[in-house]
């Protein structure tokens, strides 16, 4: 290997090492209960989430949200969160409070004469406790969302940037997400997803596959 190469690579190494790459597979698994009235939707929900290749417990959560519908295509939301946050290293755990708001806008498409097809948008601003050490931590979240909707079968395909604005304001976290929803009854669903995250413009890149199915049930 020549003199310039060897240059080259030493002077690449300290970003290579700054630039560390993780990878995870994380399991969420989902419970929720819905009830409307009217134009109102009340939800709650509790998570259970596994990290380190599903061999530990990353978060448990509980969440209480309302929905109103604005008219066909505008809606409003706002959902808090309650939960416990387990870290792996120290073997501590953190409880947090998160509080959000948001837009969504539906449109249904007529495509090539095929019906069933709507596009959603959500833009939602969310804020988190943190320990008194940092701050907390605060985002705006945009997701957008392909629906299809085939009597009892829904599969979706979504992508959602978070944009932070505390520390620096950058975008740090995106998602691409697969998924379905199946109607068991008129009642009852089951939801099944993978979606892959990238954190990104940190020191150590991270990379996750989130594999999540939940259950519903509306009252």
């Amino acid at each position: 290997m020549s003199k310039f190469y060897i240059y080259i690579i030493l002077l690449m190494f300290p970003i290579l090492a700054r630039a560390q790459v993780t990878n995870d597979s994380r399991l969420w698994t989902a419970f929720s209960l819905k009830k409307e009235f009217n134009d109102l939707e009340l939800a709650f929900g509790f998570e259970y989430r596994l990290d380190e290749n599903f061999s530990h417990t990353d978060k448990i959560l509980g969440e209480l949200g309302a929905e109103y519908k604005i008219n066909k295509r505008l809606s409003i939301s706002s959902t808090y969160r309650y939960s416990k946050d387990n870290d792996f290293e120290d073997f501590s755990y953190v409880l947090s409070h998160r509080i959000d708001i948001g837009f969504e806008y539906e449109y249904k498409i007529k495509w090539w004469g095929i019906k069933g097809l709507e596009f959603k948008n959500r833009a939602k601003y969310q804020i988190e406790s943190a320990p008194e050490d940092r701050n907390n931590d605060a985002f705006v979240r945009n997701k957008f969302k392909l629906d299809y909707k085939k009597k009892d079968f829904s599969p979706y395909l979504s992508y959602e940037l978070f944009y932070q604005f505390n520390n620096e304001r950058v975008i740090n976290r995106t998602r691409i997400a697969l998924g379905a929803k199946y109607d068991i009854t008129k009642k009852t669903a089951i939801k099944c997803f993978y979606t892959f995250e990238s954190r990104i413009n940190t020191n150590n890149l991270e990379y996750n596959h989130l594999y999540g199915i939940g259950y519903s049930i509306d009252l």
